[in-house]
């Protein structure tokens, strides 16, 4: 059974089509409508084996709770994650404008295509305290100014939320983040376009984002761009260690030097790791994993199967009788035939 997300819904009608040619007819089944009155009579039957879900991590607590026996349930989930950037000291030497250049346009870019609704954006930047800070703060206030904000059909880098909650969400974290202390520091950061009634947001950079305002440890899911500062490595560090999110990160450096400990202590805590590069999917040939509230389970062409697989094993002992038995019956059972 498959549930059409109640937003994008008609991308599904390829999806159908391509089911309908592969699988025998009655394979998979579709529902749409609202997923709180969809989804929890189904779970609520006991006839679920296996959960695959994308979405919040609430969302999916409520629904495995929902099944008379959820040890049985099999789940496979991708959540929410706060994955951040960290601009490291050594982009900031006078001989390395080219990589901090580089840098800021990776951030900008993981952080706000497809307006920033994706698990995998950035979803907070961080960056050496001071003088350095300011400078990554307002190259990406530059970067976001010079992106187009509006409808699909204008070819745009920044188009409309799905609906009013995610505008009235995003209004909270920055009146919240504003009311203690940061700066929208983007002209017209935060604006709707389009009067009253539109979801049309330009993206909104805050700097200096602090460890008491909420953006600095909700994931947004939309066009906020945070830039928090560190005194010391253990600033982001503690940030990675405390947090409830473990999806990816994404490491920006001019050299090698000062990055193997990141990285050794991030394995621990994320499921991807990034090198001079915005998170994102990985190829599909490769895992897709994450941590903590992020996720559970793998996915990849391999893993998803594996995930959902369960194997049986037919044994016996050799000898002539046995040999001949099992010889027989697997000529006639599907189960036993030889794939190869």
């Amino acid at each position: 059974i498959m549930k059409i997300p109640t937003v994008g819904g008609l991308v599904h009608s390829l999806t159908m089509e391509a089911f309908a040619r592969t699988l025998p007819h009655g394979t998979i089944n579709f529902i749409s409508g609202s997923g709180r009155a969809t989804m929890p009579p189904l779970m609520e039957t006991g006839k679920i084996d296996g959960l695959a879900f994308i979405g919040g991590s609430k969302a999916a607590d409520d629904l495995i709770q929902k099944h008379p026996q959820p040890h049985r349930l099999k789940a496979f989930l991708q959540l929410e994650a706060k994955n951040p950037a960290i601009f490291l000291p050594n982009l900031f030497e006078s001989s390395e404008e080219a990589a901090l250049d580089f840098a800021i346009k990776e951030a900008v870019s993981g952080g706000l295509s497809y307006n920033g609704q994706r698990c995998t954006a950035l979803k907070i930047m961080f960056a050496p305290k001071g003088s350095n800070a300011e400078l990554v703060a307002k190259r990406i206030a530059e970067k976001v100014e010079s992106m187009k904000v509006g409808l699909p059909w204008e070819n745009p880098q920044i188009t409309p939320l799905p609906n009013m909650k995610r505008v009235d969400y995003m209004k909270r974290l920055i009146q919240d983040a504003t009311s203690k202390g940061a700066k929208i520091i983007n002209t017209n950061g935060g604006a709707i376009v389009g009067g009253s009634e539109s979801t049309l947001m330009i993206p909104a950079v805050l700097y200096p984002v602090t460890p008491d305002m909420d953006i600095y440890k909700e994931e947004q899911f939309g066009p906020v761009v945070p830039i928090a500062e560190y005194d010391s490595m253990e600033t982001v560090l503690e940030y990675a260690r405390e947090g409830i999110y473990g999806q990816q990160a994404s490491i920006f450096t001019a050299k090698g030097d000062g990055s193997s400990h990141l990285i050794d202590r991030f394995a621990n805590v994320f499921g991807k790791i990034n090198i001079n590069a915005s998170c994102g999917r990985s190829p599909d040939s490769l895992p897709f994993s994450g941590r903590r509230s992020s996720a559970m389970g793998v996915m990849s062409i391999t893993e998803a199967l594996r995930e959902f697989s369960v194997p049986t094993v037919v044994s016996y002992e050799e000898g002539n009788v046995a040999n001949s038995v099992v010889q027989s019956i697997e000529k006639e059972s599907s189960f036993m035939e030889a794939l190869v």
